[in-house]
């Protein structure tokens, strides 16, 4: 993101989907932490996760009653498959794809109460310009979330994880456990 000057204020600029670069291959594999069966194993990395997932469908609003639950589910089901799409899963990431996906769940609920009312109705034109508006933040949310996820995917891999137990046997004169 970038800082440009407009009618005297400084504004930040959104990356637009041409300036995105490739795509890198996700930073942790979907398979890690699962056992030759496809289950998971012990010590899996997703176990953590749990947490954050049960706030995000709390969020967006799974648990709800009537048309609202409705609404959530969807939200949920797509936040999951597009976050699937993304090279980071990190908090950041995740906090703009939940926004993404209820966007574009609320879109398409107000598209399609413009067409229940039909295009003579008077109000079905609110409802398409709502979704219309919608539309644009779920676009707007896609293209800065895919940005941050490249972004910080490389970061990830520039990073290199601290092997403790090479720097401890190298400081006390090698592994003691694989002499006889």
């Amino acid at each position: 993101m970038t800082i440009e000057q407009s009618h005297g204020a400084a504004r930040p600029t959104l990356p637009r989907s041409s300036d995105l670069t490739t795509v890198p291959e996700p930073v942790v594999s979907p398979s890690a932490g699962r056992g030759p069966d496809g289950r998971f194993a012990a010590a899996n990395p997703w176990a953590a996760g749990a947490k954050w997932r049960s706030l995000i469908a709390e969020g967006l609003g799974r648990d709800l009653e009537g048309q609202a639950g409705e609404l959530g589910k969807r939200a949920y089901r797509l936040y999951r498959a597009f976050l699937a799409d993304l090279p980071c899963d990190c908090a950041s990431v995740r906090s703009l794809v939940a926004q993404r996906a209820r966007a574009a769940v609320l879109a398409d609920a107000y598209a399609r109460r413009g067409q229940e009312l039909g295009l003579d109705h008077p109000l079905a034109g609110q409802a398409f310009s709502e979704a219309i508006k919608w539309d644009a933040r779920a676009e707007r949310l896609a293209v800065t979330s895919l940005d941050l996820s490249t972004k910080l995917s490389l970061v990830a891999r520039r990073r290199k994880p601290a092997d403790i137990h090479a720097e401890i046997a190298a400081a006390f004169g090698g592994d003691e456990r694989s002499k006889p």
